[in-house]
């Protein structure tokens, strides 16, 4: 299990992040809040494959940082309040664009709630 530390800086103000805390479930087995735009999420997906499925959220790649923790600096997140993930496998097809189902779930309802 690896230790990330996520950062979303957004290329617009008034840019929501609640997507992305919404979407962290579907990546991590445990995530916990750092700050306002920060996660750290304990997860067996490397570093390129959590920015593959969290893409579709951004407009530009730039906007997530994903570090991975060192031993010593996972030893630092002992403390904080972890909530439980649901981090689901890929899918057995083998395609290449991963999207949490969650996410497109949110997505469709709310393009539904816009044009009603």
């Amino acid at each position: 299990m690896k230790t990330f530390l996520l950062h979303h800086a957004p290329k617009s103000a008034n840019q929501d992040t609640w997507t992305v805390t919404f979407s962290l479930p579907y990546i991590a087995t445990e995530y916990a809040p750092a700050g306002n735009g920060v996660w750290y999420v304990r997860t067996w997906l490397g570093a390129d494959q959590i920015k593959r499925r969290l893409a579709i959220l951004f407009d530009h790649p730039d906007e997530l940082g994903v570090h991975e923790l060192s031993r010593a600096d996972r030893a630092l997140t002992g403390r904080l309040n972890w909530l439980q993930g649901r981090l689901e496998e890929d899918e057995p097809d083998g395609s290449s664009w991963h999207v949490p189902r969650g996410v497109w779930n949110v997505l469709q309802s709310a393009v539904g709630t816009i044009t009603r």
